[in-house]
């Protein structure tokens, strides 16, 4: 939604506190940093929240955190945004591509297990589009293998699964704040757990591993006082500088506190479009499972190519008609030129046949407009362009 429509008062509030009242010291209780973090927490019924500057490096910390090194694996769907399998990369071990549910379009519980090998560390299941991953099937194959799974939520805010909250699920759970989300401060993102060892070692990853740094509120970064001594030792573990800064965590806090009107529009956008391709045989919504919310971060759905209409024809003529660009699915992970020229003896084509015929399929409609008479427009092209194919 436009930024006029998505920032008001409130943002305005918190920055002119911040910046009226100077930066706090980094050990400070009611910086925007710890009142951010104490507050995400919250909202999620977690015990800790760790912020930082994005939601890529939220998942090189994670899996740092579970201990993942080079020469581990960890299994990873190939329909996502690269980020996910780029984290993996970032801490020295190799992305294992899982096939996906033809419905769902998430990661396959059946086809994790096939790819389970004595090197998988960890998984990492994303609720693409909003939707949950099947965390259940996910968490006893975990179990069994004795395995770390990490939530990659980053389109999923305020999602639910069998009654539970979406990012409570797994071991750990990243979000982002990227500008594109449901809630954003330009960039940023937030690890949540409710395991205190994790939690403190993605503190100091996310803090130049600093010794004194933990996952409280106020305390993920050092303390000035603590560190006058020219005799005192700073880094106990290696770390990265991915903390957010107090002006991205004064506007996210400001975002926070608006979440469930901004999902609650999201979803009500991708109800208007629901009502136009229901019934439609040939366009075919991502399946969302009973007892599952979806958090709307899109509207996805697959064109079926026995109907004869191809994703180019489809866009151009919702274009024609008044509709705004929409984006296709990103091109499978592994396929991308970096991996094929780097790794291509380990992700061959047909690693994943069945996302490798959804992906080409996918439309992704956007679910971020804020007036409703646009939504409204939006969704009578969608009609004029289901009937002029049908």
């Amino acid at each position: 939604m436009p930024a006029s429509m998505r920032i008001d008062d409130r943002e305005h509030q918190y920055l002119r506190e911040l910046l009226d009242g100077g930066f706090p010291d980094a050990s400070a209780q009611t910086g925007f940093v710890a009142r951010l973090e104490k507050k995400f927490a919250e909202k999620f019924g977690t015990r800790f929240a760790i912020s930082f500057t994005n939601g890529t490096a939220t998942l090189h910390a994670a899996l740092a955190a579970a201990g993942v090194r080079q020469g581990d694996e960890v299994i990873v769907p190939p329909l996502t945004m690269a980020s996910t399998s780029l984290a993996v990369l970032h801490q020295h071990a190799t992305p294992v591509f899982a096939d996906i549910d033809p419905q769902t379009f998430n990661i396959d519980p059946s086809s994790i297990v096939a790819r389970i090998t004595p090197r998988t560390r960890a998984i990492i299941p994303v609720a693409l589009y909003g939707l949950s991953p099947d965390m259940d099937a996910i968490m006893a194959i975990a179990k069994r293998h004795n395995l770390v799974v990490i939530e990659d939520d980053a389109q999923c805010f305020l999602g639910r699964y069998q009654g539970r909250m979406v990012g409570t699920l797994g071991d750990m759970a990243s979000f982002s704040f990227q500008g594109t989300k449901h809630m954003t401060c330009g960039e940023g993102g937030m690890i949540i757990t409710d395991n205190a060892e994790y939690a403190d070692r993605v503190a100091r990853f996310a803090s130049l591993g600093y010794g004194l740094v933990t996952a409280q509120p106020g305390k993920s970064k050092i303390d000035r006082r603590s560190i006058v001594n020219p005799g005192f030792k700073r880094h106990v573990s290696l770390g990265f500088n991915y903390r957010l800064s107090e002006l991205c965590a004064a506007f996210a806090l400001a975002q926070l506190e608006k979440l469930e009107t901004f999902v609650s529009h999201r979803q009500g956008v991708a109800k208007a479009f629901e009502e136009v391709v229901s019934g439609c045989s040939w366009l075919r919504p991502q399946k969302i499972p009973e007892g599952y919310v979806h958090a709307s971060w899109a509207y996805v759905m697959w064109l079926d190519p026995e109907h004869g209409v191809t994703w180019q024809q489809f866009f151009d003529k919702f274009v024609e008609l008044g509709g705004e660009w929409f984006y296709g699915a990103w091109a499978l992970t592994y396929t991308e030129p970096f991996f094929q020229e780097t790794y291509g003896d380990l992700y061959p084509i047909g690693l994943c046949p069945v996302a490798e015929r959804i992906q080409p399929q996918l439309i992704q409609l956007k679910t971020n407009y804020s007036d409703p008479n646009i939504v409204t427009q939006q969704a009578e092209v969608l009609a004029k362009t289901v009937r002029y194919f049908s």
